[in-house]
């Protein structure tokens, strides 16, 4: 029997190699332009780690949705989230057609059923996230309902932090990978480069960064005014200053640092992209060249 360390290894292995057979394997015998200019590896393995980061988010989903318990039938939690993929994997389709090129600078196609390998990419994400996103909200579920103890709400802010740096992840590899498939075309083919702006890379990558943005802000705003209500409530402020008054200030300013309510959700947002931010516009910069 594998071990579970091993299983997880082995899970991105594949999922990795499916990647690459999803980008790289032509399925015609025809030449394709595209596949011969020195981005279109990149492209492939930009695709490839896609797939390989899938079962570790869907493995880190999971372990946070066993610590929430459920307030309503899982069923409806599956469904809610279900119609969320739909319009987003409609989106997700429908979204690149702002970088194809107009038809007069294209000789045939450029990679046969790009469509379809796309939305592959997309319900593969979409499936790895949702045990994640289901989490989320169910901590946002629990903290509406004034449940949870100190040690719940550390432990609800740790899953929120991890699940926010995953789905950071989808947004920066997708991205880069639209960068990739971008100046992959523009070296197979006699395409101005006004024809697929760069523009339309940011702008892919910012729409994607709202969605997240709206996936975590609400669960992690209602965290905190419960983390706020429990302080209140634990260590209220004294009316009169008299007695052990300021040892209980103090013991009020330690729940709060251990709950971090001072932390906002712009907050944790902002700094994730102080500390990707060097990275990801460096990749942006060669993935991104100005013409």
């Amino acid at each position: 029997m594998l071990s579970p360390e091993t299983r997880r290894v082995v899970a991105v292995v594949a999922a990795f190699a499916v990647g690459v057979a999803l980008a790289g394997v032509p399925l015609s015998s025809e030449p394709l332009p595209f596949r011969e200019t020195s981005r279109y590896p990149v492209w492939v393995f930009l695709i490839a780690m896609m797939c390989a980061s899938c079962p570790g988010v869907w493995s880190q989903g999971t372990r946070a949705l066993a610590q929430i318990p459920a307030h309503r039938r899982p069923v409806l939690d599956v469904f809610a989230y279900g119609v969320f993929a739909i319009a987003m994997l409609g989106v997700a389709v429908f979204a690149p057609t702002w970088l194809t090129p107009s038809p007069t600078g294209l000789t045939g196609v450029l990679l046969p059923y790009l469509g379809a390998r796309f939305a592959a990419v997309d319900l593969a994400a979409l499936i790895a996230a949702a045990p994640g996103v289901i989490a989320m909200y169910r901590i946002r579920g629990a903290c509406q309902r004034g449940e949870g103890q100190a040690a719940d709400l550390v432990a609800w802010r740790a899953i929120l932090q991890a699940q926010l740096a995953a789905l950071g992840a989808f947004i920066v590899l997708g991205t880069l990978a639209t960068g990739a498939l971008r100046n992959a075309i523009l070296d197979a083919y006699t395409i101005r480069p006004d024809d697929l702006p760069a523009e339309g890379v940011l702008l892919i990558g910012a729409s994607l960064t709202v969605i997240v943005a709206l996936m975590y802000v609400p669960p992690s705003e209602q965290l905190r005014r419960r983390a706020q209500a429990m302080v209140d409530e634990t260590f209220p402020l004294p009316r009169q200053l008299d007695g052990d008054w300021q040892q209980h200030l103090q013991r009020r300013r330690d729940l709060a640092a251990l709950l971090r309510i001072d932390e906002s959700s712009p907050s944790s947002i902002q700094n994730a992209l102080i500390i990707g931010g060097p990275l990801i516009a460096s990749a942006l910069t060669l993935l991104v060249p100005a013409h």
